[in-house]
């Protein structure tokens, strides 16, 4: 890491995000306040030899505040926990190809043991969205291989009708509209808008990518991609989701 770097990682870690005292915005801005500071301190230990463990550090935390995150939500929502109908073996939600970010890919990629073959289908959002073959780490019984390392959309997600999820599939809707309590899936994805917008003040690439193709990357060179990526690099500019425009 750079001095230039270190020293920015300092000032944002000087002036953290403020906490509105009182109320539900109070633990908002906690939950938020808490990731964005450990992902400030995660970054400090960044060299150019360990970028793969950081990054993977940096995926562990998002993944474990999301889950704290969620918890919160329930204990706050409890009826959005009664309301939903997601269970094992249910793969509806499975048949796209899901737009993530790096983090997400690099939790998945650090376990795999050999290299991923991904076809990619689409990159433009609009095209992303119509694209419904089943995610690269869904298993034979309709289950999620990588369950414990799973992306944040994933742990967010959740429906309060089956039916419509079915639906959406088989009519391969583009916007895929499932209902679903907003508030728990918003509490979920807290963190990781921290860590992005750390990673935004760095100028560490957030865009999103399309989470096979990420993986499939990462497999080939996990080391490399990493260090490039955490040094403000484009290592996943092949897998990024363009806008339109």
């Amino acid at each position: 890491m750079n001095r230039a770097f270190r020293k920015r990682l300092q000032r944002l870690l000087d002036s953290p995000p403020a906490i509105e005292k009182g109320g539900l915005q109070e633990t908002v801005d906690t939950l938020y306040r808490e990731q964005y500071l450990r992902t400030l301190r995660i970054l400090m230990n960044l060299t150019s030899e360990n970028a793969g463990e950081v990054a993977t550090e940096l995926a562990r935390s998002v993944h474990q505040a999301a889950e704290e995150a969620r918890q919160a939500a329930a204990r706050l929502y409890p009826q959005a926990v009664r309301d939903s109908q997601c269970r094992s073996g249910c793969s509806w939600c499975c048949y796209e190809q899901l737009q993530v970010h790096v983090l997400d890919a690099v939790a998945i990629a650090a376990q795999l043991k050999q290299p991923l073959i991904y076809s990619l289908e689409a990159r433009r959002s609009d095209e992303v969205k119509r694209v419904f073959q089943p995610c690269p780490f869904l298993g034979p019984e309709q289950t999620c291989t990588v369950y414990e390392h799973r992306p944040l959309p994933c742990r967010a997600h959740h429906s309060v009708d089956v039916q419509r999820c079915r639906e959406a599939v088989e009519r391969q809707e583009p916007e895929r509209q499932v209902p679903m309590h907003i508030r728990t899936y918003s509490f979920t994805g807290l963190p990781q808008e921290a860590t992005l917008q750390v990673f935004e003040e760095l100028g560490i690439d957030r865009r999103p990518v399309v989470l096979g193709a990420a993986v499939a990357a990462l497999t080939v060179d996990f080391a490399g991609k990493a260090q490039d990526w955490l040094s403000g690099g484009n290592a996943f500019e092949s897998c990024v989701v363009l806008t339109q425009g």
